[in-house]
């Protein structure tokens, strides 16, 4: 994974599980995610350097009353994504709200987006490849990996 950048990650740290990639990303294919009042889990598929397909998650829980699957169009690539952490039940930090920006459009916001907000842009010369989170009944939190051009 050396030519990635791997940024953050924004949420909580409450339990549940560490999820990350075994293989480098290179390029975002789509993506599905469930919610409600907050982000319950996200899955996503992306693209490797030899062009194979990898497909992840869920990462969360059986939760939420919505389900959203974007796939994106062959030059569309993810320049930034918004979200916000706040609580639910005893947990004191989840990710409650989830937006994508792209070069061609905005998806979202998912969730209800009350709390704190955060964003993650990146530069022009590189795109949003691919994700890590901490997960169990929520997505607790979740950082991004930044590939170049």
């Amino acid at each position: 994974m050396s030519s990635l950048v791997k940024l953050g990650a924004w949420g909580g740290n409450h339990g549940g599980s560490e999820h990350d990639l075994t293989v480098a990303p290179q390029r975002l294919e789509g993506f599905s995610v469930r919610y409600g009042k907050v982000i319950d889990c996200i899955s996503f598929s992306y693209l490797d350097k030899d062009k194979a397909l990898h497909s992840v998650g869920p990462w969360g829980g059986a939760g939420g009353v919505s389900t959203e699957t974007i796939t994106f169009g062959p030059s569309e690539y993810v320049k930034e994504v918004h979200g916000s952490l706040g609580p639910i039940g005893d947990f004191t930090d989840v990710v409650t709200s989830l937006k994508f920006v792209t070069n061609h459009r905005t998806i979202g916001p998912f969730g209800h987006g009350t709390g704190t907000p955060f964003v993650i842009p990146v530069l022009n010369n590189a795109s949003i490849v691919g994700f890590f989170a901490r997960a169990g009944l929520y997505l607790e939190s979740i950082g991004i990996y930044v590939h170049p051009f």
